[in-house]
Protein backbone atom coordinates (compact mmCIF):
# COMPACT_ATOMS: atom_id res chain seq x y z
CA UNK A 1 0.00 0.00 0.00
CA UNK A 2 2.85 2.39 0.79
CA UNK A 3 4.33 1.74 -2.64
CA UNK A 4 1.01 2.50 -4.33
CA UNK A 5 0.66 5.74 -2.35
CA UNK A 6 4.20 6.74 -3.27
CA UNK A 7 3.45 6.07 -6.96
CA UNK A 8 0.30 8.19 -6.67
CA UNK A 9 2.39 10.93 -5.05
CA UNK A 10 4.95 10.68 -7.87
CA UNK A 11 2.16 10.92 -10.46
CA UNK A 12 0.67 13.96 -8.69
CA UNK A 13 4.10 15.58 -8.58
CA UNK A 14 4.52 15.00 -12.33
CA UNK A 15 1.18 16.70 -13.01
CA UNK A 16 2.08 19.67 -10.80
CA UNK A 17 5.43 20.11 -12.54
CA UNK A 18 3.76 19.93 -15.98
CA UNK A 19 1.48 22.79 -14.89
CA UNK A 20 4.14 24.75 -12.97
CA UNK A 21 6.75 25.09 -15.71
CA UNK A 22 4.63 26.93 -18.30
CA UNK A 23 2.88 29.05 -15.66
CA UNK A 24 6.24 30.04 -14.16
CA UNK A 25 7.66 30.85 -17.60
CA UNK A 26 4.59 32.89 -18.55
CA UNK A 27 4.72 34.70 -15.21
CA UNK A 28 8.32 35.76 -15.87
CA UNK A 29 7.47 36.85 -19.43
CA UNK A 30 4.44 38.87 -18.32
CA UNK A 31 6.42 40.69 -15.64
CA UNK A 32 9.27 41.38 -18.08
CA UNK A 33 6.92 42.65 -20.79
CA UNK A 34 4.98 44.72 -18.26
CA UNK A 35 8.14 46.44 -17.06
CA UNK A 36 9.39 46.89 -20.64
CA UNK A 37 6.08 48.38 -21.80
CA UNK A 38 5.82 50.73 -18.82
CA UNK A 39 9.38 52.03 -18.53
CA UNK A 40 10.80 51.68 -22.04
CA UNK A 41 7.80 52.29 -24.29
CA UNK A 42 5.89 54.48 -21.80
CA UNK A 43 2.74 52.45 -22.57
CA UNK A 44 1.74 50.43 -19.49
CA UNK A 45 -0.19 47.21 -19.97
CA UNK A 46 -2.92 47.38 -17.33
CA UNK A 47 -3.67 43.68 -17.58
CA UNK A 48 -0.04 42.75 -16.86
CA UNK A 49 -0.53 43.52 -13.16
CA UNK A 50 -3.46 41.11 -12.90
CA UNK A 51 -1.77 38.47 -15.04
CA UNK A 52 1.43 38.67 -13.00
CA UNK A 53 -0.56 38.36 -9.77
CA UNK A 54 -2.28 35.24 -11.12
CA UNK A 55 1.02 33.77 -12.28
CA UNK A 56 2.66 34.49 -8.95
CA UNK A 57 -0.11 32.92 -6.86
CA UNK A 58 -0.28 29.81 -9.06
CA UNK A 59 3.53 29.47 -9.04
CA UNK A 60 3.73 29.80 -5.27
CA UNK A 61 1.11 27.15 -4.52
CA UNK A 62 2.34 24.74 -7.21
CA UNK A 63 5.89 25.25 -5.93
CA UNK A 64 4.71 24.53 -2.39
CA UNK A 65 3.32 21.19 -3.57
CA UNK A 66 6.66 20.32 -5.22
CA UNK A 67 8.52 21.37 -2.08
CA UNK A 68 6.28 19.24 0.12
CA UNK A 69 6.71 16.23 -2.19
CA UNK A 70 10.50 16.53 -1.93
CA UNK A 71 10.32 17.15 1.83
CA UNK A 72 12.28 20.37 1.42
CA UNK A 73 9.81 22.47 3.39
CA UNK A 74 10.71 24.22 6.63
CA UNK A 75 11.31 21.70 9.37
CA UNK A 76 12.27 21.98 12.99
CA UNK A 77 14.92 19.29 12.87
CA UNK A 78 16.34 20.28 16.26
CA UNK A 79 13.16 18.93 17.89
CA UNK A 80 13.49 15.59 16.13
CA UNK A 81 17.23 15.44 16.83
CA UNK A 82 16.65 15.96 20.56
CA UNK A 83 14.77 12.68 21.03
CA UNK A 84 15.52 9.02 20.50
CA UNK A 85 14.86 7.11 17.28
CA UNK A 86 11.52 5.60 18.35
CA UNK A 87 10.20 8.95 19.62
CA UNK A 88 11.44 10.59 16.40
CA UNK A 89 9.42 8.13 14.31
CA UNK A 90 6.34 8.74 16.48
CA UNK A 91 6.78 12.52 16.21
CA UNK A 92 6.99 12.22 12.42
CA UNK A 93 3.69 10.35 12.36
CA UNK A 94 2.06 13.05 14.52
CA UNK A 95 3.50 15.79 12.28
CA UNK A 96 2.25 13.95 9.19
CA UNK A 97 -1.24 13.65 10.70
CA UNK A 98 -1.31 17.35 11.54
CA UNK A 99 -0.10 18.18 8.03
CA UNK A 100 -2.83 16.01 6.48
CA UNK A 101 -5.45 17.72 8.64
CA UNK A 102 -4.12 21.12 7.61
CA UNK A 103 -4.21 20.17 3.92
CA UNK A 104 -7.79 18.97 4.36
CA UNK A 105 -8.65 22.31 5.98
CA UNK A 106 -7.06 24.14 3.02
CA UNK A 107 -9.10 22.07 0.57
CA UNK A 108 -12.40 22.79 2.32
CA UNK A 109 -11.81 26.47 3.11
CA UNK A 110 -10.16 27.07 -0.26
CA UNK A 111 -13.19 25.64 -2.08
CA UNK A 112 -15.43 27.90 0.00
CA UNK A 113 -13.30 30.92 -0.91
CA UNK A 114 -13.45 30.02 -4.61
CA UNK A 115 -17.23 29.84 -4.44
CA UNK A 116 -17.39 33.16 -2.57
CA UNK A 117 -15.42 35.09 -5.22
CA UNK A 118 -16.72 33.30 -8.30
CA UNK A 119 -19.10 36.16 -9.18
CA UNK A 120 -16.42 38.88 -8.89
CA UNK A 121 -14.19 39.81 -11.81
CA UNK A 122 -10.80 41.33 -12.48
CA UNK A 123 -11.34 44.87 -13.77
CA UNK A 124 -8.79 44.75 -16.61
CA UNK A 125 -9.01 41.10 -17.66
CA UNK A 126 -12.71 40.57 -17.08
CA UNK A 127 -11.97 37.05 -15.76
CA UNK A 128 -13.60 35.63 -12.66
CA UNK A 129 -11.49 36.09 -9.54
CA UNK A 130 -11.93 32.40 -8.81
CA UNK A 131 -8.72 31.96 -10.85
CA UNK A 132 -6.85 33.84 -8.14
CA UNK A 133 -8.22 31.64 -5.34
CA UNK A 134 -8.39 28.30 -7.17
CA UNK A 135 -4.71 27.41 -6.57
CA UNK A 136 -5.37 27.05 -2.83
CA UNK A 137 -7.75 24.06 -2.91
CA UNK A 138 -6.28 22.72 -6.17
CA UNK A 139 -2.73 22.53 -4.85
CA UNK A 140 -3.86 21.47 -1.38
CA UNK A 141 -5.24 18.28 -2.97
CA UNK A 142 -1.77 17.48 -4.31
CA UNK A 143 -0.18 18.37 -0.97
CA UNK A 144 -2.69 16.08 0.77
CA UNK A 145 -1.70 13.21 -1.55
CA UNK A 146 2.00 13.75 -0.77
CA UNK A 147 1.30 14.01 2.96
CA UNK A 148 -0.74 10.79 3.04
CA UNK A 149 2.04 8.96 1.18
CA UNK A 150 4.64 10.20 3.67
CA UNK A 151 2.29 9.36 6.55
CA UNK A 152 1.93 5.79 5.29
CA UNK A 153 5.70 5.49 4.96
CA UNK A 154 6.27 6.89 8.46
CA UNK A 155 3.59 4.66 10.03
CA UNK A 156 5.26 1.65 8.43
CA UNK A 157 8.61 2.86 9.75
CA UNK A 158 7.18 3.26 13.25
CA UNK A 159 5.52 -0.16 13.16
CA UNK A 160 8.57 -1.97 11.79
CA UNK A 161 11.07 -0.16 14.00
CA UNK A 162 13.31 0.65 11.03
CA UNK A 163 14.04 4.08 9.59
CA UNK A 164 12.26 4.44 6.24
CA UNK A 165 13.10 8.10 5.69
CA UNK A 166 16.13 8.98 3.65
CA UNK A 167 18.45 11.74 4.76
CA UNK A 168 17.40 15.11 3.37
Amino acid sequence: MVRALMRLSDWADWIVRIILVPIGALFICVVFLGVLARYVFQAPMVSSVELSRLGFVWSVFLGAAVTLKNERHTQFAFLLDAVGERARRAMRVVIDLLSALFCGFLIVKGAQMVQAVEATYFPALGWSQLWLYLPLPFCAVFMFIHTVAVLARDVLSLASGRGARTAA
